[in-house]
């Protein structure tokens, strides 16, 4: 052990570089690590560099200077996935509360990093920011760590253990040990060889449970994602001409999908603008469709109840092969300024030929908790109308395979302006289309019929309480030691 501390460490001093320039780096890591064009291996260093900063440094002006870099890194991020139509203004909007988030791992470790177990500190706060992020907050799971993971397909198996928390945890559990190397120019146990094995074990057993996934055949069923011309986002609402040319296309694309087999077929989000006094004659027309063409239809569209200010419905009818309307959904977590109103009905599911299919609306699945709601109700699949834009493009798909994974269910995601795909429960890719290359808007491919039965599904979010617990006895043995201290009278 002595011999590989000193090959990690020889010739190389933290102390003898300003320690400015560690927030200049982790400025850069941390923006080549998340969101587009991003570098997965990056995920494993991106909070090193801030993270020696602290250990360098004392006092409240390097505080603040830390909190400053540290802001600016997150606006760098975010500022990405600014294309048209956002406005630029939204990368603040998002960047300064996810960066308050994150601060809190940050702060709190530096301030009892030689505490004995602090190395579990720093990623135990950050997962239960993160936890706190997307099950109490309107920013969803954006920049959760472990989406940095998104093109690994071993590594996202984790979540099908732990979630996105565990995963998470692993990563920054990393960075905190390299930190610790680097820092104190010595290799322990805790952080060396452990999480060197525990992330070999979880890559060996993502890699078996994906090449198992292979191994044996599945039913499955023919589905299809049908996209739309409609361009429509916001005022002025389209014209009728446009709307019923909008209609018309997306039904014959519709007749087209179901003539090359597909069963199941999904519309992406707001496939079309349908007016409140329309809404009964169309809603006839597509029942009429899904009966004639023998499928399961999920119809995506929005209708306006007011123009000024603008609020609209932002649902989807599920129908049946019979014409029947088995629910009506509105969007459950409409996207922070959406003017939309807020879906509360409870989640349900419809029996499609004897598979269990869900769906929801986009961003809902950026939620946790409402995967995990249709998990309980034991989906096999959930249908995803969506529609992104250039900038999070294809990340934002690529985030719906760690809800297929964390519940044992496939995904179908049908996108506007963006990358639909079809995703088994182990979160691969079976087919892909994206809206933005030359194509005729139609993306087929076979889903297993059934889901699997995930560890994470059973257990929920105890690793998050496990990390509480850890927080709450790592207080308590402070507090107690302090007292011992304070009580200890010199001779």
């Amino acid at each position: 052990m002595k011999n590989l501390s000193s090959i990690l460490t020889q010739g190389f001093n933290a102390n003898k570089i300003n320690p400015l320039w560690y927030l200049a780096i982790g400025v850069v890591t941390m923006t080549l690590t998340h969101m587009t064009f991003s570098i997965e291996v990056m995920a494993w260093v991106s909070s090193v560099p801030f993270l020696i900063y602290l250990s360098l440094t004392l006092g409240w002006k390097s505080r603040l200077t830390f909190i400053l870099a540290f802001v600016l890194a997150w606006t760098l991020v975010v500022t990405k996935i600014i294309s048209d139509p956002i406005p630029f203004v939204l990368a603040f909007l998002y960047s300064i509360p996810i960066s308050l988030f994150h601060l809190p791992g940050y702060l709190i470790w530096s301030k009892f990093k030689n505490q004995k177990y602090a190395l579990f500190l720093f990623p135990a706060i950050m997962v239960i920011m993160e936890w706190i992020q997307y099950t109490f907050t309107p920013l969803a799971s954006w920049e959760v760590a472990a989406y940095t993971m998104h093109d690994n397909v071993s590594l996202i198996q984790t979540v099908s253990l732990f979630g996105l928390a565990g995963l998470s945890f692993l990563v920054y559990w990393v960075n905190v040990s390299i930190t610790n190397i680097i820092v104190k120019r010595q290799v322990s146990i805790s952080t060396f060889q452990l999480p060197l094995i525990v992330l070999v074990l979880l890559i060996a057993f993502g890699s078996i449970r994906y090449d198992m996934s292979k191994a044996n055949g599945t039913h499955t069923i023919t589905v299809a994602a049908v996209g739309t011309d409609s361009e429509a986002s916001g005022l002025p609402l389209p014209t009728k001409e446009r709307t019923e040319q909008t209609k018309t296309t997306l039904f014959k694309r519709t007749r087209t999908a179901a003539e090359g087999g597909a069963k199941l077929i999904s519309w992406n989000e707001a496939a079309m603008f349908i007016k409140p006094e329309d809404e009964n004659e169309r809603i006839y027309s597509i029942k009429d469709l899904a009966t004639e063409l023998n499928i399961t239809l999920v119809a995506s569209y929005v209708t306006p109840i007011s123009q000024s200010p603008l609020k609209y419905e932002n649902k989807y009818q599920f129908i049946d092969s019979s014409g029947n309307i088995t629910h009506t959904y509105l969007k459950h977590q409409p996207v922070p300024g959406e003017p939309a109103v807020q879906g509360k009905s409870p989640l349900k599911v419809a029996d499609v030929k004897g598979i269990k299919v869900g769906a929801a609306i986009c961003y809902d699945y950026d939620f946790p908790y409402l995967a995990k709601g249709y998990g309980k109700l034991g989906a096999d699949m959930v249908i995803l109308p969506s529609s992104d834009w250039r900038g999070i493009d294809p990340v934002h798909t690529e985030m719906a395979a760690f809800r297929a994974v964390e519940h044992g269910h496939s995904v179908l995601r049908s996108t506007r302006f963006g990358l639909s795909a079809a995703i088994t429960p182990y979160g691969e890719m079976v087919s892909q289309m994206s809206s933005f290359d030359n194509n005729d808007k139609i993306m087929y491919s076979q889903l297993p019929t059934k889901g699997v039965t995930t560890l994470y599904s059973v257990i929920q979010d105890s690793f998050i309480y496990l990390c509480i617990g850890f927080l709450l006895l790592f207080i308590v043995v402070m507090v107690r030691s302090n007292k011992s201290k304070s009580t200890i009278q010199p001779y």
